[in-house]
């Protein structure tokens, strides 16, 4: 007998439990308020308890509770008690969501307790009737997660969709094509320049149907293979064309995607084998250090820095080479700045890419009489790819979601992921920012598409379970060479940019006046503690739910099999892939009336960095899940152990690494968000980053800067306390990624 079938049999006859959760529902309808007048969270207004409402039809929520409590207390047959438990404890669901949809009034503390206890009775009546073959908590967690899911990731991008083509009630695309056509969105033919910029890019677009048709014929593919190519190449070539000579958000966020993916992408294949085949163990060490910037380092801090080491004003421009130019602000900026950021990313995706490499195949190469080079070539390359282009494709989408650095340095460039803020914020137009959004969003998961085919074509396993003690073939000595000092220039670059942060909080006036001075440090206590205190506060308490919650969808799609589990896996991970700004516009779109209203509360940033960073934890768990075998779970289960327990007293100990890991970096992605909450926060809810971002844009650099330092050395220790709690701590250590 299987290990669901015999937790389901030991639910049958329980129905104390689900009577207890019924009556709940039941007493915290009749005894709260099920809505509230306004935003204000906790408010409780006599005015709306149940009989003060003008809705008789809602009494059927505490009448159908009664009657799943009188259905689970009565000698009923098991599957009939579960039916009962079910369809009323579902259709008192569907009466309370209905009136608050209905009438559009914000759910108040008696909706949100009754509605949640409804739930559970619900999950109860699955499990008794064979619906769900789980025990009730297995089957509570899936309605719980599901619903969660549906409401906090798929309903908000859902409206943004709306929101693109419902204007003024009435579906049309006229918004959708009017904005297209936007300069700020795509300008081909520039008026104040002698050439035709849409000449050259149908010349690009000639030349790679050109060069595709002959490429294919000297190649002698079959007729439609000829076509498709000819056809994908003329589309590169167009593409290649509109980067070159076109404007707007789409060539502007296209160019720099493919600038800073490719020399992202090259700096960590680059420095993951310089760090597992150099001689020279202090860049080991090294490196280790270097795969933490991007964790405790806001993602536009290095464009900020990059002002004072770089802009009109920088020290080694002005100061040490005495050039006054303005060109960080633009592409090149960007893409530096990028460039600099996403390295590490791409580094730690390939590391492991590298890690997994079987040093016989390259032994057998070299014995063969290749050379390092031949090795290199057709050896360790191909068996690379796939982390490659997971590092190049993952590059380009962080690129595409990059709202910091453009914002601080993009100059007269449009991108779209700060035209979905431009367009809300400065054009008030929730219509136009939709579009871009929904742009933006189709972008990046045809990105993820793509990355899905291209890596699913082909096998590269490497790892057979045959041991393999030979040593990696060492790097030829001028590539090694090469690495080493690309890597020392990388390391001198960074170290720079982030000193730069150190001393421009401890100076009058970057780049004016250079006396040394605690001025902004003193500013910074009342102006800027108060709130780096808060948003402490706010990322510890969203870190909790993120990765309990990301731990129990884990779980669930792991170790259950259930209708829905892959979409349940897929909705989850969707707010993972959709760029910042375009959840933070869907939040505003869904939250800002009707019952569901959030907005300007503490709440709806809680809940914005609980389903951003989720994710990271269901990754983690489901490596850790892997790792343990289910015989464990099998032994509590038949020892008369529920789901729950099994889960509290066995899983949870041997998996307490990846839950905290998935704590601390859920908090720390807290702290250093700012595409997402900028658009979320209020005046009473202000946050660090947000705060940040606006004393650089208003010129207080030295007060921005010391904001800057105290931010990265905080995430700094709370990484290093982690790295010294998985140390001490032994058992097994789950994946979590950045």
């Amino acid at each position: 007998m299987s290990v669901r079938s015999i937790s389901h049999a030991r639910t049958k006859g329980r129905g104390g439990s689900a009577a207890v959760y019924a009556l709940a529902a039941a007493a915290a309808f009749l005894l709260l308020p099920f809505g509230r007048p306004g935003r204000p969270f906790l408010t409780i207004d006599p005015a709306l308890r149940p009989w003060n409402l003008d809705a008789p039809w809602l009494w059927l929520l505490p009448v159908l509770a009664l009657v799943a409590a009188a259905a689970a207390l009565a000698p009923l047959p098991t599957l009939r008690r579960g039916n009962v438990l079910t369809f009323a404890g579902a259709g008192a669901f569907l009466v309370g969501t209905a009136w608050l949809l209905t009438t559009k009034t914000p759910f108040g503390m008696g909706a949100l307790l009754s509605l949640c206890l409804l739930v559970v009775v619900v999950g109860y009546g699955l499990s008794l009737s064979g619906r769900v073959r789980a025990d009730p908590f297995v089957a509570s967690s899936i309605l719980f997660t599901g619903l969660l899911v549906l409401l906090l990731v798929v309903y908000p991008l859902v409206t943004v969709l709306q929101a693109a083509v419902v204007v003024n009630g009435k579906f049309t695309l006229t918004k959708f094509l009017a904005t297209l056509q936007t300069n700020r969105f795509i300008l081909i033919e520039n008026p104040f320049t002698p050439r035709s910029e849409g000449a050259l890019v149908r010349y690009f677009a000639l030349a790679g149907l050109a060069l595709g048709l002959v490429w294919s014929l000297w190649r002698r593919q079959p007729a439609l293979r000829v076509v498709l190519v000819t056809l994908a190449s003329g589309l590169a070539g167009l593409v290649v064309g509109l980067m070159l000579f076109a404007r707007g958000a789409v060539p502007s966020s296209l160019t720099l995607a493919v600038i800073a993916a490719t020399f992202a992408t090259l700096l960590g294949l680059g420095f993951a084998l310089l760090g597992q085949r150099t001689r020279f163990r202090f860049v080991k060490a090294s490196l280790g250090a270097f795969s933490v910037l991007p964790i405790i380092t806001p993602p536009f801090i290095l464009a900020f820095s990059m002002i004072f080491l770089l802009g009109r004003r920088g020290l080694l421009t002005f100061d040490i080479l005495g050039i006054s130019s303005n060109w960080i602000f633009g592409i090149p900026g960007v893409a530096l700045a990028q460039i600099l950021a996403f390295t590490p990313i791409a580094y730690m995706v390939i590391q492991g890419s590298v890690a997994a490499l079987d040093a016989a195949l390259e032994e057998a190469s070299t014995t063969l009489g290749a050379s390092q080079w031949h090795t290199f070539r057709t050896v360790t390359w191909p068996l690379l790819r796939p982390g490659l282009a997971n590092a190049f494709l993952l590059t380009v989408i962080e690129s595409f979601a990059d709202f910091g650095n453009p914002l601080i340095l993009g100059g007269d460039r449009n991108y779209l992921a700060t035209e979905v803020f431009s367009a809300f914020a400065a054009r008030f137009d929730q219509a136009e920012a939709a579009v871009y959004g929904v742009v933006l969003l189709f972008v990046v998961l045809l990105v993820f598409y793509a990355q899905a085919r291209w890596l699913g074509r082909g096998s590269f396993v490497t790892v057979t379970g045959k041991p393999s003690r030979r040593a990696f073939t060492r790097l030829p000595g001028g590539l090694e060479a090469v690495l080493l000092v690309g890597f020392a220039v990388w390391a001198a670059v960074v170290v720079a940019l982030y000193a730069s942060i150190i001393y421009g909080s401890f100076v009058q006036l970057w780049g004016v006046n250079g006396t040394l001075t605690l001025k902004h440090w003193r500013d910074l206590t009342n102006a800027g503690v108060p709130v780096f205190l808060y948003t402490m506060r706010i990322a510890a308490i969203s870190a909790v739910p993120a990765a309990l919650l990301g731990f129990l969808i884990a779980y669930l799609v792991v170790r259950q099999e259930f209708w829905g589990r892959r979409l349940l896996e897929f909705g989850s991970m969707l707010s993972f892939a959709t760029p910042g700004t375009v959840m933070g516009i869907a939040y505003i779109l869904a939250f800002n009336t009707g019952p569901w209203l959030l907005t300007s509360s503490a709440v709806i940033i809680v809940l914005s960095f609980v389903f951003r960073n989720m994710p990271v934890a269901i990754r983690g768990g489901v490596a850790g899940f892997a790792q343990i075998d289910r015989s464990l779970e099998e032994a509590s289960t038949m020892l008369g152990s529920s789901s729950f327990r099994t889960l509290r007293s066995v899983l949870v100990p041997l998996l307490i690494i990846p839950i905290v890991s998935g704590l601390i970096f859920a908090f720390v992605r807290a702290m250093t968000a700012i595409s997402q909450v900028i658009f979320v926060v209020s005046p009473g809810n202000q946050l660090t980053t947000v705060l940040l971002l606006g004393w650089v844009e208003q010129g207080q650099t030295g007060r921005a800067a010391a904001m800057g330092t105290l931010l990265i050395v905080s995430m700094l220790v709370v990484i290093l306390l982690l790295n010294l709690l998985t140390r001490r701590r032994g058992g097994i250590t789950g994946e979590v990624v950045a």
